[in-house]
């Protein structure tokens, strides 16, 4: 692939004096497929491109305000025009360029279709996109379109949905096309409750895209499946898709599936993968992760072995974990702390208990966790945010996002203590009533 960005960076450079010149000489076409080479390399890992792309989206931006109607008289001008909308352009420089053209036929739908989505009118932009068939599209626009449709009905219509991710991929292999169309077909497998198409399309992202900015946001989508398709996909099949990934990265999933599995009730799928990540941290040197410490412990829970239990979570140092486990921790110890207690005494809450954790402390970050925010008008394609109403005070915004966050800590501690006790309450039934054959 390196003759792509040796192509890019030649058209970047040649793009450069002549922006400097406020010079029209290169072709709008030229501009964006040199603008599509970078996104492909970024896709297949090349994070280096990423300034070059926020370059090329500026010169760009600036081409098409400046093109004049003669110029789209070339077919490939529009393609390129259209391509660009959507993949994270700016929604009132395609306005402006538009409104300059009189076009007629599919061309004059799919424009209005696109203005639709850009405007963050998703009903009505998959109303006027409904009649056309990406697959008989001669131009570029065809992938483009396909995982536009795919991503606007997918909440509703998840196989129709499926099946335009599918001709997206066909239509643009190896480009950010089809790793964002492999990455947004998780969500729909997952709905359609088809755990093994949910495999194949995780290896096949895994194989292919894993160094992509975006994979952070599969990992989420890889740990979610493997939650919910917690009684269809066994270990082994998970281990086949994790040892694709590089330590660190196997790590992470290993700590977020047995975050989730913990959170979920899924008790043997914790340990499983709470056991993962420490045999991870031991080949390759590093200490024990307390987050590997308090999922394996919590996950370990009987009445039985109740005191050893709260031993080894005491031994869980709370200043290592990110305020969000450090919530889940002190769940943990005050449950085991109340099935210790005397009948009748009332338990004080464990020490640290308080709503004053530091939150500057954070978590690991997933696989590629340094990756840019996909809503971002240099995302991935079709990855746009409705456009922005008045705007927010920054602490006000702050307040609302750390609310939000207190309640989700909140609910995941509440689900935890309401895990761990239902599951003492069946461990003691059985002892009491004698185990069953």
């Amino acid at each position: 692939m390196n003759w792509r960005a040796n192509a890019a960076a030649a058209l970047l450079s040649a793009c450069l004096p002549l922006a400097a010149q406020a010079e029209d000489d290169i072709a709008p076409y030229k501009m964006v497929r040199s603008l599509q080479i970078v996104q492909d390399q970024i896709a297949n890992g090349d994070h280096a491109s990423l300034p070059m792309q926020q370059k090329l989206l500026e010169l760009t931006d600036a081409r098409f305000r400046s093109a004049g109607k003669k110029e789209f008289e070339d077919p490939r001008n529009l393609s390129a025009l259209l391509v660009w909308a959507m993949s994270g352009g700016n929604p009132t420089t395609v306005e402006v360029a538009l409104s300059r053209l009189e076009l007629e036929g599919e061309d004059a739908v799919v424009g209005r279709g696109v203005l639709a989505y850009m405007r963050g009118q998703l009903p009505r932009a998959a109303a006027i996109l409904d009649a056309v068939d990406p697959m008989a599209r001669r131009d570029d626009t065809g992938a483009f379109i396909a995982l536009v449709k795919g991503s606007i009905i997918g909440g509703k219509s998840p196989a129709p949905a499926l099946k335009l991710m599918d001709q997206a991929r066909l239509l643009a292999p190896g480009t950010l096309v089809e790793e964002a169309a492999l990455r947004r077909s998780l969500p729909l497998v997952l709905t359609m409750r088809q755990p093994d198409r949910f495999l194949r399309l995780s290896e096949q992202y895994t194989r292919r895209f894993l160094r992509s900015p975006y994979a952070s946001e599969f990992a989420d989508a890889f740990v979610e499946g493997l939650v919910a398709f917690h009684d269809d996909i066994d270990e082994a099949e998970i281990d086949t898709i994790v040892s694709l990934m590089s330590p660190p990265q196997q790590e992470a999933i290993y700590l977020r599936l047995a975050r989730r599995s913990t959170i979920k009730g899924q008790i043997a799928r914790s340990a499983f993968a709470s056991e993962k990540a420490r045999s991870i941290m031991q080949d390759t040197e590093q200490g024990a992760d307390p987050r590997a410490m308090l999922y394996e412990a919590i996950a370990s829970i009987t009445s039985e072995n109740i005191e050893e239990v709260l031993a080894r979570l005491k031994d869980v140092d709370p200043g290592q974990l990110s305020p969000r486990d450090r919530r889940l921790l002190l769940a943990a110890r005050a449950i085991a702390a109340e099935v210790l207690a005397p009948p009748g005494s009332d338990q004080p809450p464990p020490e640290g208990g308080d709503e004053t954790e530091d939150a500057a402390t954070v978590a690991a970050p997933p696989p590629n966790a340094s990756a840019p925010a996909e809503t971002s008008a240099a995302a991935a394609p079709a990855e746009r945010a409705a456009p922005a109403g008045p705007a927010v005070p920054a602490g006000l915004a702050e307040m609302a996002a750390e609310a939000a966050g207190e309640a989700a800590d909140q609910a995941e501690s509440n689900a935890l203590m309401t895990s761990v006790r239902t599951k003492l309450d069946e461990v003691d039934r059985l002892l009491s009533g004698g185990k069953q054959p």
